[in-house]
């Protein structure tokens, strides 16, 4: 029994003998218990919509960087060809549509929320509803003078018609 040291003093080990350092060991749990608590936050948000999963840190290389490496190691004529090439375009388009999308849903509450934004806005709105009123109008027209056309004189072409009414070609 002399090998094993039964002493119980505060921070040493009864079986290593070595001292504990209990206070590290809560500044570990208080660190992991606020990573816990924001992580439950995060998940909270999501669910009620307010927010983007929190991204996880990648220990590889991100894959925006791998494509600036591979496309900033291409010449000229190289990067022209890739280019013209239609899956490219198709794929960088959709790329490109989808980033317009996030940073759109990104700023729109900031451009809402701010004095001159909200301004402007409510001159596009009101810009909107009265070009919709005008483009709604143009369209009735045109199908009414289709209509008339078509029942009273579709003996004669569509540019006849046009000049009778003393009108443009629509």
């Amino acid at each position: 029994m002399s090998g094993i040291n039964f002493n119980f003093n505060r921070g040493v080990d009864p079986l290593l003998g070595s001292t504990v350092d209990y206070q590290a060991h809560l500044a570990e749990l208080d660190n992991a218990q606020a990573l816990i608590e924001q992580k439950r936050q995060a998940l909270i948000k999501m669910a009620e919509g307010e927010a983007q999963p929190v991204a996880k840190p990648s220990t590889s290389t991100p894959i925006w960087d791998e494509i600036d490496t591979i496309t900033g190691n291409m010449t000229k004529a190289e990067f022209q060809k890739m280019s013209e090439d239609e899956n490219y375009q198709t794929s960088l388009n959709a790329l490109m549509e989808y980033v317009g999308s996030v940073q759109l849903q990104m700023i729109r509450p900031r451009i809402e929320q701010s004095e001159e934004g909200k301004k402007l806005l409510e001159q596009h709105l009101t810009n909107v509803k009265f070009l919709r009123k005008a483009a709604i109008a143009d369209v009735d027209k045109k199908l009414s003078d289709f209509e008339d056309y078509t029942k009273n004189y579709s003996h004669m072409s569509w540019d006849e018609y046009v000049k009778t009414k003393g009108g443009k070609k629509k």
